[in-house]
């Protein structure tokens, strides 16, 4: 039996709550376990459960509003054969900016979203974003190393990495 944080009593009590969200006239109905105390009313909500609804719901908000959701960002990217790093060296959005695409935890920008089902479609066009590195899937050009030196040249123009 586990113990509530702030009474300290040992009757906490497992339950699974529904959550109705809404969003431009649509609902979606969550189900997330939780520990209820009964003797204080206390809530503790599983943090892996808690990351799962909210990963559900952004995903039902992007679909909503026209967005990749998160997993086809992920089958995109690893498509192409790129590593969250590099993605987002090629994509913008910062260090961990696919990572966070990825689970959920943050909506990519619209320009993003349309790149990345361009090049789900033709993923042959990757060489033309960096026309001075062909990194086709199809060239065999490590792109990692091709781009992990100092200098990032992208379009023409260079930009310092440190």
């Amino acid at each position: 039996m586990s113990v509530c944080l702030s009474c300290k009593k040992q009757n906490l009590v497992d339950r699974i709550t529904q959550q109705e969200y809404e969003f431009k006239g649509e609902t979606l109905v969550t189900r997330q376990r939780e520990k209820f105390c009964p003797a204080c009313g206390e809530v503790t909500v599983d943090p892996v459960d808690a990351r799962n609804v909210r990963k559900t719901v952004n995903d039902w908000e992007a679909r909503l509003d026209g967005f990749l959701i998160s997993d086809e960002v992920r089958r995109i990217r690893k498509k192409l054969g790129l590593t969250q790093l590099l993605a987002a060296k090629i994509f913008g959005g910062g260090r961990n900016a696919f990572s966070r695409y990825e689970r959920g935890e943050a909506l990519q920008m619209r320009s993003t979203d349309n790149l990345l089902r361009i090049l789900d479609s033709h993923p042959e066009l990757l060489g033309e974003i960096l026309p001075q590195t062909d990194c086709s899937p199809q060239s065999g050009t490590n792109l990692e190393t091709a781009m992990s030196g100092d200098l990032f040249v992208s379009q023409g123009v260079q930009v310092n990495e440190r």
